[in-house]
C-alpha cells in the first residue's frame, strides 16, 4: 500500500466459514434466536415485545423452555405488562396446540392487555379459531401498527 490505512480499533478476524467449500449456516444464524432474546421490555411504557417470528415449536420442550423464559422475566416485574406478539411465520405442530395455548393461558396473569400480529391471514385465522374455542381472546391483528393501536385503545 502507498499509505497507512486509519484504524481505529484493532482489526477483527473474518469469519472463519467465510474460506470454507461448505455453506456457511448464516440462515441458522438469522433465524435461530435464543428464545430469552426474543423478549423485549420497555419499562416507561410498561409494555414488553414477544419476537415470535420464524419460531417453531416442534416438542413439548420447546412449549416449556417458553413458558420457563416466560416466568422467569415478567414474573419479576411484580406487575401486570401490556404486550405486543409478533406471530409472522410463527408455527407450533398440531400435536402442541393444546399445549400451546394452556402456555398462553398461563402468560396472559402477566399481561395488563395484549395484542398479538400476523401478516399471515391463515395463520390469524387458525391460531384464532384455537384460541378462541379454548377461551382465549386472540386480539389477532395484521401489523404491529394494528397492534400497538389497539393497544393504546385499551
Amino acid at each position: 500500500m502507498d499509505f497507512k490505512p486509519v484504524m481505529r480499533r484493532p482489526p477483527k478476524l473474518m469469519d472463519e466459514r467465510l474460506f470454507r467449500l461448505r455453506r456457511m449456516g448464516i440462515k441458522d444464524d438469522l433465524l435461530n434466536i435464543p428464545v430469552e432474546d426474543r423478549f423485549t421490555y420497555h419499562p416507561e411504557q410498561n409494555t414488553i415485545y414477544i419476537n415470535l417470528e420464524n419460531y417453531y415449536m416442534k416438542s413439548s420442550e420447546d412449549i416449556q423452555e417458553l413458558k420457563r423464559v416466560v416466568g422467569a422475566i415478567l414474573e419479576p416485574l411484580g406487575r401486570k405488562v401490556h404486550t405486543v406478539v409478533n406471530y409472522d411465520n410463527f408455527n407450533v405442530s398440531p400435536h402442541l396446540v393444546d399445549e400451546y395455548v394452556e402456555l398462553v393461558k398461563y402468560a396472559a396473569q402477566f399481561y395488563e392487555s395484549v395484542t398479538r400480529y400476523t401478516t399471515s391471514t391463515f395463520l390469524r385465522m387458525k391460531l384464532g379459531d384455537e384460541m378462541q374455542k379454548r377461551g382465549v381472546a386472540p386480539h389477532i391483528y395484521e401489523s404491529r401498527e394494528e397492534a400497538r393501536k389497539a393497544m393504546a385503545d385499551v
